[in-house]
């Protein structure tokens, strides 16, 4: 079978949707089909220095790799938030030109749109007139106006980006395009799923848009054995979006007499206000902040704590919960949004989104009822690490074959590997 794959962020270095693109890109080759990537030259780095090690997993020529560029001007304006965007939409035109050109010498069974996962988006691949599989995707979900004082600077972070996704989704026919004429929509969350039904889509899976590698997991579900001390973990990028704001609080809420302590990694915006809102809620002596760690300490991390409070009020499924529970650690978290579609409900304490208050209070009962019956963690830990062994990227590419079997016209082929001639335009091909 002969793949195309557009993943404008795709690096193996990283992870969120760098690591998506490229393990897409990778998995399917990996399956024995011939997959050509378009995507950014930001990744370029990270991914010849991963071909150059293992490019001999693969049947030779198997996997090829188009950079494609924009006008410097539109990479200068990237640094502003509008200039995001427009870079973005550049791109997918400069990527359509390019895609188009290579169909006219290779017969791609089918194209996948991987990366941005937005659907608000869309995707310019449509127009090469062959399935297409868009998503996964997420872009409806929304942080509920109630909690905005956990959200600084709501009207940039929030207000804004609901302004321009509706502007997108009313006036860009694009979008719409691409939803009616993709063979599957795969939607991160049920509310993207059901935006993107509404907007003509014939078929929505839902989706996750995060794996692992198997490499992640140990042999046998990880086991703590009960302490005095209950060791909370939060881990990710300090964007006003995570609200660990609303996980301080709630701690400020917990029983005096359940003894506890939250480590907090991770780095970002939020970090000049993080001292002074552990200092608001009195918990100088309960909460250490380690900042930002290498990739080879997160998992040390989720192995050296009891439990994962994670209170994102929008995210379309954070890639962290399955790290959580493919180390065992069961999760504390507000039931909405991805977290709601896919964590199972016996590996999580999923607290509702009523008012801050309640929910804040709920997150602090989580908390106590963690504490007092260390078994539930240990159940709670076993159901997530059952969970997360059937969401390896190796797995979860043979869903997507799998589906894809079903759904295009004729059965999936392993034609033999076309002579492309050579692109001319600014976008380089490498050849791994």
């Amino acid at each position: 079978m002969n793949a195309l794959v557009s993943a404008y962020a795709c690096n193996p270095e990283f992870g969120g949707e760098d690591g998506f693109g490229f393990n897409w890109t990778w998995q399917t080759a990996r399956q024995g089909h011939r997959v050509w990537c378009l995507t950014s030259p930001c990744g370029r780095a990270g991914i010849e220095a991963f071909m150059a090690q293992h490019s001999p997993e693969l049947g030779s020529n198997q996997l090829q790799f188009v950079f494609v560029t924009v006008p410097a001007w539109v990479h200068f304006l990237q640094r502003w938030q509008f200039g995001v965007y427009l870079h973005y939409m550049v791109w997918q035109y400069q990527a359509w030109r390019v895609a188009r050109q290579l169909s006219q010498s290779v017969a791609f069974d089918y194209v996948h749109h991987a990366t941005y996962g937005s659907l608000q988006m869309g995707s310019w691949l449509w127009r090469l007139g062959k399935p297409l599989v868009f998503g996964p995707v997420g872009g409806a979900q929304r942080a509920p106006a109630a909690f905005r004082r956990f959200i600084p600077d709501w009207f940039k972070t929030e207000t804004l980006r609901n302004a321009i996704g509706w502007l997108l989704l009313t006036f860009d026919p694009n979008v719409r395009q691409t939803l009616r004429r993709a063979t599957v929509v795969l939607a991160t969350n049920s509310e993207t799923a059901a935006l993107a039904r509404r907007m003509g889509a014939c078929r929505v899976e839902l989706f996750l848009d995060s794996g692992l590698p198997d490499a992640f997991f140990s042999e046998t579900l990880p086991v703590r054995a009960p302490r005095p001390v209950l060791q909370l973990l939060w881990l990710g990028r300090l964007f006003p979006r995570k609200a660990l704001f609303l996980v301080l609080e709630a701690l400020a809420k917990v029983n005096k007499q359940v003894p506890f302590h939250l480590t907090i990694i991770g780095d970002g915006p939020l970090r000049p206000l993080l001292p002074a809102h552990i200092a608001r809620y009195g918990l100088q002596d309960r909460v250490t902040w380690r900042g930002g760690v290498p990739w080879l300490e997160v998992r040390a991390a989720y192995l050296s704590h009891d439990v994962f409070v994670f209170g994102s009020l929008r995210d379309s499924f954070a890639s962290q919960f399955l790290e959580a529970m493919a180390t065992g650690l069961p999760i504390i978290t507000l039931d909405h949004q991805g977290a709601h579609d896919f964590i199972p409900p016996t590996a999580a304490i999923k607290v509702p989104l009523s008012t801050p208050a309640a929910t804040a209070l709920g997150l602090a009962q989580a908390v106590e009822y963690f504490y007092q019956h260390p078994t539930a963690r240990l159940a709670a830990g076993r159901a997530g690490f059952a969970f997360a062994t059937t969401q390896t990227w190796v797995l979860r590419t043979q869903r997507l074959l799998n589906l894809l079997q079903q759904l295009l016209p004729l059965p999936l082929a392993l034609p033999p590997w076309p002579s492309c001639p050579p692109l001319h335009a600014s976008p380089q091909p490498v050849r791994a």
